[in-house]
This record gives C-alpha cells, structure tokens and sequence, in this order.
C-alpha cells in the first residue's frame, strides 16, 4: 500500500512562524471591488505612483543595447557601487569605500534577509519597533533570532527611543532595527534621539539595522531625513539598508542596497553569493544613472508628494474623533480611529466595503486601532479620498 503524500506536513517547521502578507489581502479585494466598477480609492499601495525617470531608464536601454547581460559581480558594478558610496557620503557625512563597503542587491528586502542571516545566530535577540513594517520581524524569524517587539507611541511620534530600547536589553540582544522615515506611520526618529541610541549601542555593544529607504523623501528641513550611521562610534556597528524602489521610483526593477563596515560586509557577502549571487547587469547601469546624474525628477516628485501629505494630514485632523502624528517622511499617515469601531480591521472593513476607500489595517504593522493611508495616488484622488472618508466616518460615528 502507498502512502498518502501530505504536502501540507513537508513544510519546514519555520513556515509557522511568519504569516502570508496582510497587506496583499487588501490588493485581492480592491480588485474585486473595481472588477464590480467601484470607483475605489487607492490607499493601500506602498509605492510611488510615478514612472521611473527617463534618464534612468536610458540608461539601462543603453546598457542592454551594448551586450552587458552577463553575471555582475556580486557586490554590484564598479559604476553603481560608487554611485551608492557617493550618495551615502553625501546624505550622512561618513566616507565610504565603494569597492569593501557597498553590496547591490535585489530589492531592500534582500539585503534585510541576507543581514539577518549574515549576523543573527539561533537565539538571539532583535529589537524591533511597533508599528513596523512585517518583514522585520519575519526575517528575523527565518533566521532562527527571536523578535523582541518594543510598542512606540503616537504622543512620541512613532519615534523608537532610547530608553525602550534600553527597556528591553538583554545580554542576547544583538541587533536593533530603525526606520527613519517610517512605514507605516511616515515618522521620522529625530537625530538628538539617535544620538542618544547610538550612545546606548556603543556602550552595550548592540548593533543597529537602519533602513533608510524613505530618507529622501522628506519634508524635513534637510535634503533627507537624519542617519544614525553619522553618529560616533556607529559606522562600524551599523548595516545601512536602502533601494532604488521608493525615491527612484523604480519599485518593479527590484534592485536596493547595504552599506556597512569592510568587515560586516564581508559576512553579508557570504551569504549574498548563495541567494540571488547577482541583480540583472544592465538595470544596474540604468540605476548608476539615477544615482550620479539628475536629481531634478526626484525632488519633483518629492515635492508632490508633499502637496499630498498636507491634503491629508489637512483633511484628516478636520475629522472629529481622528489624530494623527505628523507625517515627515516616506508617503504614509497613520491616523488614529480607535473611536470608530471595536477594531482597526472592521473600520478598514468598512472604508472599503461600504465606501470603496482601501486601506489598511493598522494591525497587519502591530498597531492596532490605526490605519495606514499611502498616499502614493495623485492630488486629485487624495482630495476625493478625503472627502469620502469624512463622510463615511461621520456615518460610523453616529451609527
């Protein structure tokens, strides 16, 4: 007799510690609602909306053009990785040696995953702030670390600050976690407040994983929002993590980077050579391009992002019963509306069923009563939404 194959019970044990993203059921939905000709406000995606710069995309015709589709180093072309190191120079005041320092890889959250299974043994601790983005604390798992999840606060802003840290410090901490702009919540960690974290790392010999996707969009009153890797003593110690997908507006190229020391590199390369070893040579000849060359079509689009925060920050806090934490950076708020419903998830529910407004569950980032609303769609559509939503949470208010 032959035994039944169960699929289900090959699954390797780790599978049960991450979940399927909360975020794609939202997308699912939205297409169904527009499939039924729902005039749908989309404020579930966390991209931007505008296309990729010409010259970038040139670029990379050029490069295809010229045969450069065979295997890259797997640190990256000499031309992006100095590109990254002369960027990062600028935004952080730190040098930064293109040739031992820089890692392209395949999207941000490669370079995630490969620095959890560069630097995180079975066992170890990571600090990691709620709300958050998921992966964090997925990728942390997948490595075989234990997440240790630190809630923040809307009165602070969302910002992760030194003294939670310090809260939850234990001699099997090894690594924390920042993003500064974040997602969900579009807050930004102050640089005072990362000097003072930096301290805490130096002292307690912790390291720090700084994602700095969102840094250049920002509404700040510097071109991009503060790094802790500009902080004494942190260069060593920190694993910059960043990409081309948010600012460049290049999400679908799936190209991003790390930044760290000559030594912790070398760890991250290790692992890099048994994952995807490479990004698609002739991209990262068009990324090279946005990188060193015009940063005019960027900063535009920067700056229509900042019309469209203060739509919303605007229309939002002129909603009774919703607060906010100021947005700085990145293209998200995160409203308050624990006044609206037993749960953020049947308030989003509700925005969506009922008023075709998508967004998301606050509790898909550990922040439960919160929504996030990308306002990565157009001015017009911003403007609309927010008219749609006061309506709809004044009928659930009274209701």
């Amino acid at each position: 007799m032959v035994a039944a194959f169960d699929a289900q019970a090959v699954g390797a044990d780790r599978l049960e510690e991450i979940p399927f993203s909360g975020i794609r059921k939202v997308f699912d939905a939205v297409a169904k609602l527009e499939g039924e000709g729902r005039d749908v406000i989309h404020w579930q995606i966390g991209r931007t909306d505008f296309d990729t710069p010409e010259h970038i995309k040139q670029g990379a015709a050029e490069s295809l053009a010229r045969g450069d589709v065979h295997y890259a180093p797997s640190t990256g072309v000499p031309a992006l990785r100095k590109g990254i190191a002369y960027r990062t120079e600028i935004d952080t005041g730190v040098e930064v040696n293109p040739d031992t320092q820089v890692i392209v890889m395949a999207g941000a959250n490669e370079g995630i995953m490969v620095s959890m299974l560069a630097l995180v043994n079975p066992g170890d601790e990571v600090i990691i702030a709620q709300p958050n983005w998921h992966h964090y604390k997925s990728c942390t798992a997948l490595a075989g670390g234990v997440p240790v999840e630190v809630m923040t606060k809307e009165e602070n802003d969302f910002a992760l600050r030194a003294e939670d840290i310090e809260a939850v410090l234990t001699p099997k901490t090894k690594l924390v976690c920042l993003t500064s702009p974040g997602n969900p919540t579009g807050c930004t960690i102050p640089k005072s407040e990362l000097a003072k974290i930096a301290e805490l790392a130096v002292q307690r010999n912790f390291m720090v994983m700084s994602d700095e996707i969102y840094a250049r969009i920002y509404y700040g009153d510097a071109p991009c929002a503060p790094s802790i890797f500009s902080q004494p003593g942190m260069a060593e110690r920190t694993v910059i993590i960043n990409g081309f997908s948010k600012f460049y507006s290049m999400d679908g190229w799936r190209l991003g980077w790390t930044v760290a020391s000559p030594e912790i590199t070398r760890h991250l390369l290790k692992i890099r050579q048994y994952t995807t070893v490479c990004v698609n040579t002739f991209i990262q000849h068009g990324a090279a391009r946005g990188v060193l060359e015009d940063q005019a079509p960027m900063e535009a689009m920067t700056s229509e992002f900042d019309k469209r925060r203060r739509v919303i920050s605007e229309g939002l806090r002129a909603i009774e019963g919703v607060t906010l934490a100021e947005p700085t950076g990145a293209f998200y708020a995160f409203p308050n509306v624990k006044v609206f419903g037993d749960t953020s998830g049947e308030v989003a529910d509700y925005l969506l069923n009922e008023h075709a407004i998508a967004t998301v569950n606050g509790a898909v980032f550990g922040g439960e009563g919160y929504l996030r609303i990308a306002y990565s769609c157009s001015t017009e559509e911003c403007e609309r939404g927010v008219e749609r939503l006061a309506v709809a949470l004044e009928q659930l208010r009274k209701g």
